[in-house]
Formats: structure tokens, sequence, C-alpha cells
């Protein structure tokens, strides 16, 4: 059995740790192989675990693991040399043969002869292979008791619960993953799978479920600095090979863990003095940040109550008068495409911030000049893009953030900790970096 939906090493280890710091009963969405609850009751947790899943390998499965009763059959145009191998006359069969079904996904089209005298090797032994799934069953069942499953959605699973629970969630990076995956168990057997919605890691509308919790453990094969918005920066940065990496987000964690290599800030030059005043004579120009100059801005300028992660920053631009930097934007392509009045291409800022500075309203010509053309230009050669919008995140306690009020438009206001979760979203003007410094002076510089 070769447990299809198993966690990774490394983001086990990592469950492990946290497993003795879950103080609430366990909601698991997309249970898989139900590998979470085996690391929680081996990390010594043994509250209460609920999951769900709509995939037929997992509901199956989890009908043994619960005892219930899986309603499944083979269908009657079964393929005639995989017919048989399914046997049905108690969960514990229907889990162990369709687990080993499963595991003849490379091989059951029968399309080389390699194929061919593979299955033919494995259904030569096929008593024996049932045998020893029945029993590494038991023991899992055994391991991990007691647990609840439910073959059900994932929004639905979370729909109405206390937030007094813990969330484990690991959003799949690709669409239609069910239907793919189990292309042959669909051809063996005859189950009706639940009615689910699409959730994929672009999902934000889960992130925004999973949030209201007191606790949660998400995980993500992609940097995704809207997520990072909603739920947090991630506690875990973990290896996956090629120079990929793997992003744990939690709540109510542990110290956290970033394996990687730790990147050091550097010098950003002459900075705008505090008390100078601006005319509106002075020069405004830009040029693109190395990363460890933006983290140094970060350090000096970056607000406390801002637990921000340098991970997928793809252009940090500075904002320069008579050459001395007044402050500076991150950018990265936005995962999720919003539904904003044109469909096109739009890039995400992950954050903004301004310097030291007694001139009231600075953000606004940070925000003035990020909207640029000549931003803009940056952008679109860095990706190959011709980006139609700036789109953001804000929290604040107020139903508007006066920062970015006036110059970008409200897209969703929603509940967050201590007030608001704002989004917001501007085109891209059609002026030019110096212009940007004269309509400031217009409408803010007085």
């Amino acid at each position: 059995m070769s447990f299809i939906g198993a966690v990774a090493a490394s983001v086990r280890k990592v469950l492990a740790h946290y497993a003795p710091a879950v103080k609430h009963p366990v909601l698991i969405i997309g249970a898989g192989n139900f590998t979470v609850p085996s690391v929680l009751r081996s990390g010594g947790y043994s509250g209460p675990i609920s999951c769900c899943d709509v995939s037929m390998y997992t509901s199956v499965l989890g009908a043994y693991l619960t005892d219930q009763e899986p309603q499944i059959q083979e269908k009657t145009d079964c393929p005639e040399h995989l017919r048989g191998l399914l046997c049905t006359d108690t969960p514990l069969d229907t889990a162990a043969t369709l687990s080993l079904i499963y595991d003849l996904r490379e091989v059951w089209q029968l399309k080389n002869p390699y194929q061919e005298r593979h299955f033919q090797q494995v259904k030569a032994h096929w008593t024996d292979l049932v045998d020893r799934t029945r029993a590494k069953l038991k023991a899992y069942k055994e391991h991990i008791d007691p647990m609840k499953y439910t073959p059900i959605d994932g929004f639905d699973f979370l729909s109405g619960r206390d937030p007094e629970h813990t969330v484990f969630a690991f959003p799949p990076t690709y669409k239609k993953g069910y239907e793919r995956l189990e292309t042959l168990l669909r051809a063996v057997v005859q189950w009706d799978p639940p009615p689910y919605r699409e959730m994929t890691d672009k999902s934000m509308d889960l992130y925004e479920t999973i949030a209201r919790f007191e606790a949660f453990f998400v995980v993500l094969e992609k940097d995704l600095a809207e997520a990072y918005a909603i739920l947090g920066q991630p506690v875990a940065v973990l290896p996956r090979g090629r120079g990929n990496h793997t992003y744990i987000i939690a709540r109510q964690a542990r110290p956290k863990i970033v394996i990687k290599q730790t990147i050091k800030s550097t010098g950003i030059g002459s900075i705008w003095p505090a008390d100078n005043t601006i005319t509106g004579k002075e020069t405004l120009t830009i040029a693109k940040l190395q990363l460890s100059q933006s983290i140094r801005l970060n350090e000096l300028f970056l607000s406390s109550r801002i637990d921000y992660f340098s991970g997928g920053v793809g252009v940090s631009i500075g904002f320069f008068l008579d050459g001395r930097i007044i402050g500076k934007a991150d950018f990265t392509p936005s995962a999720h495409a919003w539904k904003l009045p044109e469909v096109r291409p739009q890039i995400y800022i992950m954050s903004d911030l301004v310097v030291a500075s007694n001139v009231k309203k600075l953000a606004k010509l940070i925000l003035l000049g990020l909207l640029s053309r000549d931003v803009k230009e940056t952008l679109d050669l860095k990706y190959i893009e011709n980006f139609g919008y700036a789109v953001t995140t804000a929290f604040s306690r107020y139903p508007a953030s006066m920062k970015y009020r006036g110059l970008f438009k409200l897209h969703t206001r929603k509940p967050a900790p201590g007030g608001h979760m704002l989004n917001y979203y501007a085109p891209f003007g059609d002026h030019g970096i110096a212009d940007a410094l004269k309509l400031w002076t217009s409408r803010y510089g007085r």
C-alpha cells in the first residue's frame, strides 16, 4: 500500500514539533492518507480529530478507520483484466483492495510489455498482498483512534464551526486534482462523490475562512504573499529540492523554524532627513533595490505591528528625492486574480513604507510614485508582462485606510482580528515619476 497523499518527511518533523502545542480540537481539511492524525498521535496529541475529504480513496480509507460502511461497488463496465480485484465483504476488505488497485495506477492500462509484466506479477500475488495490507490498516487504525471522518467539501466542513478549533490544511496546487489522480478508480468503482467547490492554494476565501479559528497549520508549496496577508507569515520554510520550498503558516505555533540561508541587510545610502521639508522643486527618481537593502529599510522604518517576511519579493523599488531615499515598495506577481473592472494582469504590493519624516502624507507620494509609468515599465520588463493594476491588502481598526484612500479603490472589506482586512486596487497611471511629485505637491504638499 503506497499511502497516497502522505505528508513530506520534512513537514512531518515540523508537525511533530507543533503537536504538543495543539490545545483545541483538530479539524483537518483534505485528509489524504490521514498522515496528520498519525503524526499528531505520535507527537502526544490525544484530543478530538475530525477530518474531511472528497476523494474516493480517502473516503473509503476514512470509512474503515472510523467504523463506517463505504458505499462503493464494482462497475458493470469495469475493464475485464481488473474485474474481481475489488472485495467489499467488509470495510477492511474494501479499503485494502482499493488501496492495492490504486497502486496499479501507473501500469493498469498495459501500454507496454513492462506494464503488463508488472500487472501480472501483482495479480499473481494478490491474495498475499491483500493480507499484508489488511494487517497494516489494522495497525494504522489502532494508532489513530479515535477519529471522525466525513466525505464533505472543505468549505462546508468548516462552516458554522466554533472558532476554538485547530485547523490543518494542505491546499493542492492544481485544479481537477481528484479527477486526474483517480482515473483508475473511476474506471473500476461505482461511487457517488460529494459535491465540492474547487479548492487550490489560490483559494483566498479558504484562507479567510481558516483565519477566524483560534489556531491553524497551513502548508503551501508556493510563496504566496496574499495568503500571508490573511494568515500571517510562515513559521517554517523547508527546502524540497531544485530550489523549491514548502511554506508553513501556523497560529499559536512554537518559535519560528526557518530552514534557509539568512540574508543580511546592507546599507542604502543617504536617507532624506526627517526635518527636511519638500518644496516640489526636488527631483524624484526611482531605482531597483537589492533584497538586502530592502531588508535594511524594513529594519529601520517598517512598523513593528507588521510581521514581514522577505520571501517572495520579486522587485523592490526605492524612491529618491535629490538622490536621498524617501521610501520603497516591494512587488510580487499576484497569485490570485481579483475580479476588477478590466481583465488585466495584476501585480501585488507586498509592502510600501516611508522613512521617518515630519512631512505630512509622505506615504501618498510613494503611492503616486509606485503607480507611475516608470514603475510599471520596470515591472513589465522584469516579468515580460503588461500590468494593468497594482493590488494590496491593508489591516486597519477602521473601515478604510487613510493611506490608500483617494488613490486606491476599495475592492473588499472583511472582518479581521482587531478591525478590518481591506483589499485595495488601482490602475497604473499615465503620469511619469517626475509628474508624481507635481501631483503630490498640488494635492497634499501645501
